[in-house]
């Protein structure tokens, strides 16, 4: 019983995931969004990374009006695809931490959720290029995407304060 005891009470360490390199040859884009129930508006934010960790591209935007925090979680996707299509991208690999969209995704962005023309406009970017993937993430892997995404909101809060 002692021994069990002691099993039970030893404590494993909790490993963070970190940033993953993407292999050689691919373009690592981290995605992410918000969603603000209070007003209907969100935000999105896309960064691009060589294999090295070194930064190539990113974007964010603002949206007034979105449905619900999965549409603005595929917003943000379709913001990375157009970031990648715009900077003649062809191997790439997309991470997000929203789970949801990452299993749409990867079954051909069928959805019946509010979100389905946006997925539908993801699909048609999927197909134009050569290799691409997603792949579930969790938030600290996911931080460059979301200091992009909360960066509009520091920018709202700092253009008020000093108008």
């Amino acid at each position: 019983m002692t021994a069990n005891y002691k099993r039970a009470m030893k404590k494993s360490p909790i490993q963070k995931e970190v940033w993953n390199k993407p292999p050689e040859g691919k373009l690592l884009i981290n995605v992410d969004a918000s969603f603000r129930p209070e007003n209907g508006s969100g935000s999105t934010g896309a960064v691009i990374r060589y294999s090295s960790g070194s930064f190539i591209a990113a974007s964010r935007s603002y949206f007034e009006h979105v449905v619900d925090a999965p549409s603005a979680e595929v917003m943000a996707v379709k913001d990375g695809l157009l970031l990648a299509q715009h900077i003649g991208c062809n191997g790439i690999i997309i991470q997000s931490d929203c789970l949801e969209v990452v299993e749409t995704m990867q079954h051909r962005g069928f959805s019946v959720a509010a979100g389905a023309p946006i997925y539908d406009e993801c699909n048609h970017l999927w197909q134009e290029f050569q290799s691409i993937c997603i792949e579930h993430c969790d938030q600290e892997s996911n931080l460059a995407a979301h200091v992009a995404d909360n960066a509009h909101a520091y920018l709202l809060l700092t253009t008020q304060n000093c108008c």
